[in-house]
């Protein structure tokens, strides 16, 4: 089974330059004030991963002519996810690559649902946690779960740069120092019926993607 790592620890997040009183000057001063939650979808005694059913696929996908231009075998997937939702995830999203194995803290392809929703959820938690806006730990704890549920059952899913970035560093140690964007694209009307889009960045390899490509994709 798919070990998954809690990452870097939130206390280590926090920009070096400010000094200790002053966050936890911070911290007191929100602990009152931070944010509390209550469990909707998610369980305190189970995992959100641990709720469902998981299966191993092979995620394909081919051209016009058959040619297969992607496969990845052995990927672990909610059972109940769509072939589709599969390809998706598995082609744009797992983070590696599967020229260097399947162990992406070494540089190796992401191979589990597990890994690419947990690298960015625990990442936006504990973000949340280093820079105080939870009223404590208990409360990051229940939101990481409600936002793991809702991502794993697909009630909802964040926008592809999220899914590129995110994470990166804080579970995998890439890119340290260069930021983990989760900036969409923006789009302006130009004329009625048209859109001049800007594309939004790809996962640390220069491609771009253009937002209306990408319109009815599920996860």
């Amino acid at each position: 089974m798919i070990q998954l790592k809690p990452g870097i620890p939130p206390a280590s997040l926090n920009p070096p330059s400010r000094s200790t009183t002053r966050r936890k000057s911070r911290t007191e001063k929100r602990k009152n004030s931070g944010l509390h939650f209550k469990r909707v979808f998610s369980d305190a005694v189970v995992a959100p991963f641990d709720q469902i059913e998981w299966e191993r696929r092979t995620a394909e996908i081919n051209d016009d002519s058959g040619k297969v231009i992607f496969k990845q075998e052995e990927i672990e997937v909610p059972k109940s996810w769509s072939a589709l939702a599969t390809k998706i995830a598995v082609s744009k999203y797992f983070y590696g690559d599967i020229a260097n194995g399947t162990d992406p803290y070494k540089g190796g392809r992401e191979t589990s649902v597990r890994q690419l929703i947990h690298r960015v959820t625990r990442t936006i938690a504990d973000w949340g946690m280093a820079d105080g806006y939870f009223a404590d730990a208990e409360a990051a704890e229940i939101f990481y779960d409600e936002l793991t549920w809702l991502c794993l059952n697909q009630h909802g899913a964040f926008n592809s740069p999220v899914w590129f970035n995110v994470g990166l560093y804080h579970q995998y140690g890439v890119g340290k120092g260069a930021g983990e964007s989760g900036a969409r694209a923006f789009a302006i009307r130009i004329s009625a019926g048209q859109r001049l889009f800007y594309p939004e960045r790809g996962r640390h390899d220069g491609r771009h993607h253009a937002p209306g490509h990408e319109r009815g994709d599920a996860l």
